[in-house]
């Protein structure tokens, strides 16, 4: 790295905190622990140039491959979960947004009133029994109308998706984290599921359409597979990779979305059970080495991947288990660094505005490698 460069990202505030975070499609669909777009765009602009190729191993909600895209960067993101990779495969195809006015339209007047409703573990609880109504309402309509259609299909997926925690039963303090634990609802109250669909689906299209008018001819590419695994699908190496990797026992990704899973019929368990780092294994003896050995694969194959003098950037916090801190960020800098991947820049960013679960990290680092 050029030491214009390195002063270039150390005068940084990390923090962005005026910044807004929900420009483009970055606003489609709520996401535990994204990280901010401007994170992935300042390192970008700063690390890449016009052209070159970015991979974010663990994309989780897209965020990276957005913002490359409107630098010029061809860009690759993977990541194993299925709503992940939906997500990110939406918020970065370039629809025609008169298509989807279109099949917006047919899906909002429609007269038909039959429902598609899944059979899912306490449905009953989950919601109300017309706002369930409503939500198989929708369902029917969306496959009806859009289901030939897989990429217009899936962006309607999403603003269904987007929408099924906010009218589920819940409490003003209700977040992701009783949905994760499997916490049921105490309470029975109407929410206005067509409403809430309208809104969401409105609000996507103007992101569309912001998107539109930025974005760029360079390519992007989405991969659902085992990080792990993931140089046996790349045909050629990168120029950089940016990444919020998992974190350590924090969160469970795969079960606070589990009411999306249940309409879309994805296996929980299995997604769970190979989710790196998920917080519903802290209790297991082994979990720790486990965590630390799956991230020891990743960050081998992301260090062969990689083009050589060319960087590797995270975001990563430390966690703790039983009350316990674990150096995360310590950890993966000594894994990184047995994998030939040079520190050249190690800063903090203070965060703000978290949920319950996030309150347990108080501070992230950013971290910078350059691959021998």
């Amino acid at each position: 790295m050029s030491h214009e460069k390195l002063e270039n990202l150390k005068q940084i505030s990390w923090e962005f905190k005026e910044a807004k975070t929900t420009k483009l499609t970055h606003g489609y669909h709520p996401f535990h622990g994204k990280f901010i777009p401007q994170i992935p765009n300042a390192l970008i602009s700063e690390l890449t140039d016009e052209g070159d190729t970015v991979l974010d191993p663990f994309c989780g909600s897209g965020t990276a491959l957005v913002e490359a895209n409107v630098l010029s960067r061809n860009v690759i993101g993977n990541d194993m979960s299925p709503l992940a990779f939906l997500l990110t495969s939406v918020k970065t195809t370039k629809y025609d947004l008169n298509k989807l006015q279109i099949y917006f339209e047919k899906i909002k007047n429609s007269n038909v009133d039959s429902v598609l409703i899944p059979d899912f573990p306490d449905r009953e609880i989950w919601y109300n029994e017309t706002t369930l109504n409503e939500l198989g309402q929708i369902w029917y309509r969306i496959n009806k109308f859009v289901n030939q259609e897989e990429e217009y299909f899936n962006f309607f997926r999403v603003a269904f998706s987007s929408i099924l925690k906010k009218v589920a039963n819940k409490s003003e303090k209700w977040n992701w984290t009783f949905i994760g634990d499997n916490v049921k609802p105490k309470i029975n109250k109407y929410q206005n599921a067509h409403q809430a669909f309208n809104k969401s689906v409105i609000q996507m299209m103007s992101g569309l359409e912001e998107f539109l008018n930025n974005s760029t001819s360079s390519t992007i590419k989405v991969f659902q597979e085992d990080t792990r695994q993931l140089d046996l699908f790349l045909t050629n190496k990168v120029d950089m990779v940016v990444t919020s990797p998992p974190y350590c026992f924090a969160v469970d990704f795969n079960k606070y979305f589990r009411l999306s899973y249940y309409w879309f019929n994805w296996d929980i368990s299995f997604y769970k059970d190979n989710e790196i780092g998920a917080r519903s294994k802290r209790g297991k003896k082994s979990a720790l080495d486990d965590y630390f050995s799956e991230m020891e694969q990743s960050i081998s194959v992301i260090s062969r991947v990689l083009k050589s003098d060319r960087y590797c950037c995270f975001t990563l916090g430390n966690s703790t288990r039983s009350k316990q801190s674990i150096n995360t960020v310590k950890e993966i800098i000594s894994i990184a660094k047995s994998k030939g991947l040079l520190l050249v820049l190690n800063t903090d960013r203070f965060l703000s505005q978290q949920t319950m679960a996030q309150k347990r990290i108080p501070k992230e680092s950013v971290l910078v490698f350059r691959n021998n």
